[in-house]
């Protein structure tokens, strides 16, 4: 017997298991953009080098002894500040906080990372 208003036991349980199943869902596609960003920032880097070294080959050592500590530490910032964001509108969504902003441009990321990957 279900009181007015209230969701049956059964369904309640069934739409928190999907909701489950999904949230780890996204903790796995996050993962894996960390991982898909961390390999991209790396790429981006040895081009930046290997550009700059071809533009400057007298300075290549200025470049990779000063420039270079300077630049991991910015990637690294970068990547760390992209990473906390994440893991905090996924912990938002775990809570069930989720504005439909964040919602939406959640959603838009999976949906270009599977466009992305049916490309491959």
């Amino acid at each position: 017997i279900t009181r007015e208003g209230t969701v049956p036991k059964e369904e309640h349980e069934q739409v928190r298991c999907s909701l489950l199943a999904e949230v780890n869902m996204l903790k796995a596609k996050l993962s894996d953009l960390g991982r898909k960003h961390e390999r991209t920032s790396t790429e981006v880097f040895q081009v930046s080098v290997s550009t700059l070294s071809h533009a400057f080959p007298a300075a290549p050592d200025l470049i990779l002894g000063q420039c270079l500590p300077l630049w991991l530490q910015d990637a690294k910032k970068h990547h760390n500040n992209v990473v906390s964001l994440y893991r905090s509108h996924l912990l938002y969504a775990i809570q069930g906080h989720m504005d439909e902003d964040v919602q939406s441009l959640l959603f838009q990321i999976l949906k270009m990372q599977k466009l992305q990957e049916q490309g491959r």
